[in-house]
């Protein structure tokens, strides 16, 4: 029985839904949150380099950053 029991889980364990599968795609939470610190910040020294008013592009990196801080907690509770 013991036998049994090893190789069903064997063969269940990187499954979609399976503990073993999330456990293997959750370092990937911690890329995705650099990529969005990398792309936030892109995104308002491209923004002052188009239109040259750093104040406005700061003031629409307010609303990227409610955005951005949506997705985070969207991929924190996924995890």
């Amino acid at each position: 029985m013991r036998k049994l029991i090893t190789v069903y889980e064997a063969k269940h364990e990187l499954k979609h839904g399976s503990a073993g599968w999330l456990r293997s795609i959750r370092g990937w939470s911690m890329v995705a949150f650099w990529l969005m610190t990398t792309w936030f910040a892109a995104t308002i020294i491209g923004d002052w380099a188009v239109n040259g008013d750093l104040g406005a592009a700061i003031d629409r990196g307010w609303l990227r950053l409610r955005i951005l801080l949506e997705i985070a907690m969207a991929i924190m509770e996924s995890d």
